[in-house]
């Protein structure tokens, strides 16, 4: 039996070669920001998000098989909106109290800071958001992130609806095919959907509050808050 040796040799890495290594170390090093690193635009995508819910909502509602449970559209929103809705809320008051913390201990001088503030603190003259109370816009954001009740409020939907259509081809068909002047024109359907409104309740020092929440309102507020991109 043969022994084979393998022979090992120590490289030593010149000074200039050290340095090298380590500048490549450093350049590839995580940077850590020492705070929340808060994207803005991600935000401002939430608060579309809402908006969109808002406004589907009315139009699956106005296009919505009354007669049909397994609609599919209905039942999708049935199934997610309550969800998506408490999601996008959160994120969207969590992020801008976040944010609004961190503008607060910049340096009093610091133009993102002053630019930042004087948007803030006129934005609830320029939106309605809460409906019922003049309250803060970092107000609002807490009410979002404690209130314990959280309703949207319905609304009667004044356009006709689908089935409405369907019902007045009927109608026409009828109508003309009989000389009868007792035919009766059909009734519009009644349906509803979400207004934009949400009632936010909850309890402070043991007492209970309440206040309206205006959803689209809420989300101009947050574009304007935010500034621009």
């Amino acid at each position: 039996m043969v022994e084979q040796f393998v022979e090992i040799k120590c490289i030593r890495l010149s000074p200039s070669c050290g340095a090298a290594r380590s500048a490549d170390v450093r350049r590839h090093r995580v940077q850590l920001p020492g705070t929340y690193a808060l994207d803005r635009e991600s935000i401002r995508l939430d608060a579309y998000r809402l908006l969109c819910m808002f406004y589907a909502n009315k139009e699956i509602s106005r296009l919505a098989d009354l007669e049909d449970a397994s609609d599919a559209h209905s039942a999708l929103q049935a199934r997610f909106f309550a969800r998506e809705m408490t999601h996008l809320l959160l994120n969207i008051a969590i992020g801008l109290r976040v944010l609004d913390d961190q503008m607060l201990v910049m340096k009093p001088d610091a133009q993102e800071r002053a630019a930042y503030l004087q948007r803030r603190d006129a934005v609830h003259k320029i939106y309605g958001i809460s409906v019922f109370d003049e309250l803060t816009f970092r107000e609002v954001c807490n009410k979002v992130i404690h209130a314990i009740v959280v309703e949207p409020h319905f609304t009667e939907g004044y356009e006709k609806h689908a089935e409405d259509h369907k019902n007045d081809l009927a109608y026409s068909y009828a109508a003309e095919s009989t000389t009868s002047e007792e035919f009766l024109e059909p009734e519009r359907v009644k349906w509803q959907h979400l207004s934009g409104s949400i009632r936010l309740g909850g309890t402070q020092s043991k007492e209970q509050w309440w206040h309206l929440l205006d959803a689209p309102e809420f989300v101009a507020a947050v574009n304007y808050v935010l500034g621009d991109a």
